[in-house]
């Protein structure tokens, strides 16, 4: 493609992620085959990422705010998550699908309309 992906692992590794990597770009990325190690993480890597990009100095307000906007804005998890939630909590999430069923889900959660919790869900079961 000639364009690299490299930067984004690189910016995950100087903030502490040893595990998530992005090898390729939409669409590619969504391919999703058994065992491949490309393009992966695990739904610890992704929440202590997530947290450290909201909370600490690695993004600055600015960024902060607009990242966390993009999840409040988002609207594809209402059947997965935002249709079970109690009324007054706080939802903010992105989610992702892939080929093969691979599904993902990244939100902030909390009672009382505050984001008090993180939660990621991936499900990479094969349909029958």
């Amino acid at each position: 493609h000639g364009r690299r992906t490299s930067g984004l692992t690189a910016f995950l590794r100087q903030i502490g992620d040893n595990v998530t990597r992005l090898d390729r770009w939409e669409t590619e990325l969504n391919e999703a085959l058994p065992g491949d190690a490309r393009d992966t993480t695990t739904p610890a890597s992704m929440a202590a990422t997530l947290r450290k990009l909201l909370t600490s100095q690695r993004l600055s307000a600015r960024s902060q705010r607009q990242l966390l906007q993009w999840m409040v804005d988002d609207r594809v998890a209402g059947p997965l998550i935002r249709s079970v939630l109690p009324a007054g909590w706080f939802i903010a999430d992105k989610t992702g699908a892939g080929e093969r069923g691979a599904r993902g889900i990244v939100a902030l959660l909390g009672p009382n309309n505050k984001a008090e919790r993180i939660v990621v869900i991936y499900d990479g079961r094969m349909p029958p």
